[in-house]
């Protein structure tokens, strides 16, 4: 079977999972919290494995998961706290708490190191460890924030949309299309007929995506050329978290983060646009008064 039809399969199997989780509001809206937690946990530990160079540089996973979970327990008990009621209980409860986390967990971490690791290293340890938290974790628990919005399921969706349709425009493109190579030592196949393929789908997607918020629910939110500039926002942001984690594949000298999803790759292969993409597209909504 080639990469196109697993592909395929593997997007029908886990969208529908996926999904239900995004827009699903039973007991206090769990499953986007749940949802968050399997995909950054997913990536981050894909990222640590990339990271473990020798048994003196690994980065601490065990300290760098658990703090992944603190952040998006904190990020849940943010945003859905004043939803539920349930913030009044645990005043004064904020955004504060989460440089809590990371005042609490990177002393944690070094008494970890000073135990149980040689000093050489110490310093390609703790670094690691904490960037991937902040990186992946702390980034892609935004994506409860924005849920946490005015029907925000419509805004998670709508993100995922045009993301996906950007990674598999310039998927095919490059495919079908690709002549000129774009250059990138960090990804040397990728061409500049896929790259601009994602750009054109995503200008595109975004463009539906508006007048679909006018049409059907009553949004209106951005004006055609917004919304185009949007679109060429998401690309080049997306494509800038794809090339990261070239980078650090190429680092460690692997094809793929993991194995987990035919076709795809790992959970970091999946999701490294819509890492990067998350904060833009929710701290933009809020800049326009989306509450």
């Amino acid at each position: 079977m080639n990469e196109t039809p697993k592909r395929i399969l593997s997007a029908a199997v886990a969208l529908p999972i996926y999904c239900f989780l995004v827009v699903s509001d039973v007991f206090y809206s769990i499953p986007i919290l749940i949802a968050s937690l399997l995909i950054s946990l997913g990536c981050l530990w894909e990222y640590y494995q990339i990271s473990s160079r020798d048994e003196g540089n690994r980065p601490f996973i065990a300290a760098g998961m658990a703090m992944a979970v603190a952040v998006n327990l904190v990020m849940y008990l943010y945003a859905f706290g004043r939803v539920y009621g349930y913030a009044a209980h645990v005043p004064p409860f904020d955004a504060r708490f989460i440089f809590a986390v990371f005042a609490i967990g990177l002393p944690i971490v070094f008494a970890v190191h000073i135990r149980k690791r040689p000093v050489a290293g110490g310093i390609y340890s703790l670094a690691t460890t904490v960037f991937g938290v902040v990186f992946i974790a702390f980034l892609f628990s935004h994506i409860i924030l924005l849920k946490a919005l005015k029907d925000g399921y419509i805004y998670v969706l709508i993100l995922n949309a045009i993301v996906m349709l950007n990674d598999s425009g310039a998927y095919f493109g490059g495919v079908y299309f690709g002549k000129h190579k774009a250059g990138f030592k960090v990804s040397p196949n990728k061409s500049w007929e896929g790259y601009f393929s994602g750009l054109l789908t995503s200008i595109l997607s975004m463009l539906i995506a508006s007048m679909v918020l006018e049409s059907f629910f009553g949004k209106s939110l951005f004006s055609m050329v917004e919304a185009a500039i949007i679109g060429i926002a998401i690309s080049l942001i997306g494509n800038i978290g794809d090339l990261a984690e070239s980078a650090l594949k190429r680092d460690g000298a692997i094809k793929d983060s993991g194995s987990l999803i035919p076709g795809h790759g790992g959970f970091w292969d999946v999701f490294d646009s819509m890492i990067v993409t998350l904060p833009l597209f929710y701290y933009y909504l809020v800049l326009k008064g989306v509450q």
